[in-house]
C-alpha cells in the first residue's frame, strides 16, 4: 500500500509541474508579443479540431486504461506491473491535458492570434489537468 501512495505522490507531482508550467509558459508567450489578430483562419480551426481531438483522446484513454489498470490493482494491490501501468497512464493523459494548452501556445505564437483565442485552450487545458488528478486506485480501509 505504500508502493501506490508513493506512486500516487509522485503522479501528483508530475501534475503539479504541468500547472506550474502554464503561466511560465503563457508569460514566455506574451513576451514582447502584439495585440495579434482576432480572425479565426483556417489554421485556427485545425489546431481547434487537433486541441479537441486531443482532449478527447484523453478523456477516451483515461476512461478505458486507467480504470482497467484499477481494476487488476483492485485484484492484485502488490502487482508492480500493474502498479506501473497506472502511473504511466496517468502521466499521459496528464501530458495530453497540457498538450491542449500546449495548441494554445502554437495560436499565439506562430499564427499570431489574439490573446483571447490563445486563452480558450489555456483554460481548457488547465480544467483538464485539474479534473484529472490522479486518484488512490485502490480504496483503503479506515484505521
Amino acid at each position: 500500500m505504500n508502493e501506490i501512495k508513493s506512486r500516487l505522490k509522485k503522479v501528483r507531482l508530475i501534475q503539479l509541474g504541468l500547472i506550474g508550467s502554464i503561466p511560465i509558459f503563457g508569460w514566455v508567450a506574451e513576451f514582447d508579443r502584439g495585440p495579434g489578430s482576432g480572425d479565426w483562419t483556417r489554421r485556427h480551426w485545425w489546431v481547434t479540431g487537433l486541441a479537441i481531438w486531443v482532449a478527447s483522446a484523453g478523456s477516451r484513454l483515461r476512461h478505458r486504461l486507467i480504470r482497467k489498470s484499477e481494476d487488476s490493482l483492485k485484484q492484485d494491490p502488490f502487482n508492480t506491473k500493474t502498479l506501473k501501468q497506472w502511473e504511466a497512464r496517468n502521466v499521459m493523459v496528464l501530458a495530453m491535458a497540457e498538450g491542449v494548452f500546449m495548441w494554445g501556445l502554437i495560436v499565439r505564437m506562430v499564427l499570431n492570434g489574439a490573446l483571447w483565442q490563445a486563452s480558450i485552450f489555456y483554460a481548457v487545458g488547465l480544467v483538464l489537468l485539474l479534473l484529472w488528478t490522479p486518484r488512490m486506485p485502490i480504496r483503503t480501509a479506515p484505521n
